[in-house]
C-alpha cells in the first residue's frame, strides 16, 4: 500500500498542534518530511508513517 503524503494542516490536526509548531518540527528534525519545490514557495510534506513514529516516540519518553 502506498505511504499517504499529509500536507501540513492535515498533519497538524492529527497531532493536535498548530500548523506552524510542525513545521518548526520539521526544520529542526524533529520530524521527518519531505519539502517539495523551490525556494520560497516550497512545501513541507509528511508521510502518516513519520506521524506514527513521531508520536511513539513523544510516548515512550
Amino acid at each position: 500500500m502506498p505511504t499517504r503524503l499529509l500536507t501540513i494542516p492535515q498533519a497538524a490536526g492529527l497531532l493536535a498542534e498548530h500548523p506552524e509548531t510542525l513545521r518548526q518540527r520539521l526544520r529542526r528534525g524533529e520530524l521527518t518530511g519531505v519539502k517539495k519545490g523551490d525556494g520560497p514557495r516550497a512545501r513541507w510534506f509528511v508521510t502518516e508513517k513519520a506521524i506514527d513514529a513521531y508520536i511513539t516516540r513523544r510516548s515512550t519518553r
